[in-house]
């Protein structure tokens, strides 16, 4: 892996933040803390590798405002992909559960109205 220092060392952090900071941001109190820190550790991880060599291909000293705009959307495109990707298992998983928790309480309901109507 590449390692970066200086400024493109402080993007690679700020970066890894802002994962962090929106994640938690936009779910705390809808998802655990554990949820969200698989959430956020697991996007982390998955972009570290490609974040790295963005920054390392894009970023030099004295950039231009084009070329800082150029690295981050670059760098965006990465993240955001990711999050997609881990935001949509999430939602599966929820939509799953909902509707086996929607079967489950009606076979529960009507077991207990059989259970309490037995003479």
């Amino acid at each position: 892996m590449i390692n970066l220092t200086g400024t493109a060392k402080t993007i690679f952090d700020e970066v890894m933040d802002e994962i962090d900071e929106e994640i938690n941001q936009a779910f705390e109190g809808i998802f655990s803390e554990d949820v969200l820190r698989t959430l956020v550790t697991g996007i982390q991880d998955a972009v570290k590798e490609d974040v790295t060599r963005t920054i390392s291909e894009n970023y030099s000293d004295g950039m231009k405002a084009v070329h800082k705009l150029i690295l981050g959307e670059k760098t965006s495109r990465v993240v955001t992909k990711m999050a997609k990707e881990k935001l949509s298992e999430l939602s599966s998983d929820i939509i799953k559960r909902s509707f086996d928790v929607v079967d489950e309480l009606r076979n529960e309901i009507i077991g207990e109205v059989f259970e309490e109507t037995e003479s």
